[in-house]
């Protein structure tokens, strides 16, 4: 009888070397998306919008960690997400990733899984972490985390994460485990994305 230790092994490096790549490329975009949210002139004919912001709480063990910041969609490496990143630190970013190459147009509800190789366009995975130094500490989304409704009004998209439960790491690959003492629990999550598209 064959073990499952081994694929489990590779699928969890595979899945950091994954998380490492987007991470930084989230830190990249967020940064442009935020400059390209300003809202526009007044001789300008779209409507006024607002600035797309992350206001998101983890709650570990009575612990917080947050990400206050800029937010919004883009792309990498075919790769579609909602990310934000800390204002007061670049390095500790919020992601939720999706299987479709656009946002919605209409409000949706997506089911949080663990898998990211899973394809079915009303999954998304959904993980925050922070590298500091040599040291990950992440929380990332189970098939039991719950759901994300985005709310589409016009070009505004809004969803409130209260409700959402993520897993604390455990295989942090070549880093060193910050997930330790209240961090070494699941993270509740609260607070808000606003973000325009």
């Amino acid at each position: 009888m064959e073990t499952q230790t081994q694929p489990k092994n590779q699928k969890a490096n595979n899945q950091i070397s994954q998380k490492l790549i987007l991470f930084f490329a989230v830190v990249a975009i967020i940064t442009a998306c935020n400059k390209n949210n300003a809202a526009p002139s007044s001789g300008n004919n779209n409507p006024p919008q607002g600035e797309s912001t992350a206001n998101i709480t983890l709650t570990a063990g009575g612990e917080e960690f947050k990400v206050v910041g800029p937010c919004g969609w883009a792309s990498a490496g075919g790769t579609h997400y909602i990310g934000s990143n800390h204002a007061e630190n670049n390095l500790r970013t919020f992601s939720a990733y999706f299987n479709l190459e656009n946002p919605p147009t209409q409000t949706t509800t997506y089911i949080l899984v663990d898998d990211e190789l899973d394809t079915d366009p009303t999954h998304i995975t959904m993980n925050i972490s922070q590298i500091a130094g040599n040291t990950l500490t992440e929380w990332f989304s189970t098939n039991t985390s719950g759901t994300l409704t985005l709310v589409v009004e016009g070009n505004k998209i809004s969803a409130d994460l209260s409700g959402i439960v993520l897993s604390p790491q455990t295989n942090s690959g070549f880093f060193t485990n910050g997930n330790v003492g209240a961090f070494a629990n699941p993270g509740a999550l609260s607070g808000t994305l606003v973000f325009y598209i």
